[in-house]
């Protein structure tokens, strides 16, 4: 399996550069099925609720290309003299505008892989040291976000057990504990970190994070797949010019499958730990 965070960020880039420069729809479907095949066997049976941001964020481009958009020939249908929706919704503008949600689905589908398999510790560990004490704190500020979200939850959860309200109507006798309760965990942080030395001397490692061959592999595939979708010229797909997208170059679906290689690797290692234990 993948454990290198190194490894992990040039998949990521190369899988980003193709989600938002390869718009071929059958491009899109196949990176896709790719990413989805990496990320069932990585998750270790987490749940991931960041999927349903991305189905919104997928179907919100749809909404507004539709609704704003008058360009195309093929009509929906037609609305009367509304501000701003009114007039013709077109095929053309529908599928536009699923292009560019399917792109946004796939950036959160990138970064939900890229959070069930790297560490930020790990990630911290092979930074440069300039970049350390930056990166600890970009880290401490991103684990701030969830754990904020589940001390919210938290507040609201105890105030229905003693019969208040929790609604949007009850925001301000949320904050008030809320922000206590931030600023207490805040407060542990700098101590944890003064207690470790933080910044006073030079960092100590407890462990390096060693490379391995299906590492190697995984960086070598995501840097060729990575020159071949930006060097290789893709044809665009553009629906108000034509709603058939046209066929994708081999060369484009080859550097898709580059991409493939944790996913193989992991199908390799099972079958291997199979035959082993067979």
């Amino acid at each position: 399996m993948i454990r290198h965070p190194l490894a992990w960020c040039a998949w990521a880039t190369a899988a980003l550069a193709a989600a938002f420069i390869d718009r071929n729809p059958f491009l899109q479907a196949l990176l896709l099925l790719i990413v989805i095949n990496i990320f069932i066997p990585y998750r270790g049976g987490r749940q991931i609720r960041i999927w349903k941001i991305g189905v919104a964020l997928a179907v919100v481009p749809i909404i507004f290309s539709v609704a704003l958009s008058r360009f195309g020939t093929h009509v929906l249908f037609t609305l009367p003299g509304i501000p701003i929706i009114g007039g013709r919704w077109t095929l053309d503008a529908a599928l536009f505008g699923a292009s560019t949600g399917a792109a946004l689905l796939l950036t959160v589908a990138v970064f939900a892989v890229v959070q069930t398999t790297v560490r930020s510790a790990d990630l911290l560990a092979v930074l440069p040291r300039p970049f350390y004490r930056a990166g600890t704190t970009v880290a401490l500020a991103l684990a701030f976000a969830p754990k904020t979200v589940a001390s919210l939850q938290s507040i609201r959860e105890a105030r229905q057990l003693r019969g208040q309200r929790a609604g949007w109507r009850s925001a301000p006798q949320l904050l008030l504990p809320l922000l206590l309760t931030t600023l207490e965990r805040a407060l542990q942080y700098g101590e944890s970190l003064d207690a470790r030395g933080f910044g006073s001397r030079r960092r100590s490692r407890y462990r390096s994070v060693p490379w391995a061959i299906p590492d190697v592999l995984v960086v070598v595939g995501s840097l060729a797949a990575l020159a071949a979708i930006v060097l290789v010229p893709v044809q665009p797909y553009n629906p108000y010019l034509n709603l058939r997208p046209s066929a994708p170059a081999v060369n484009n679906i080859l550097a898709l499958v580059l991409l493939a290689i944790p996913a193989i690797t992991v199908s390799l290692s099972r079958m291997d730990h199979a035959a082993h234990h067979a």
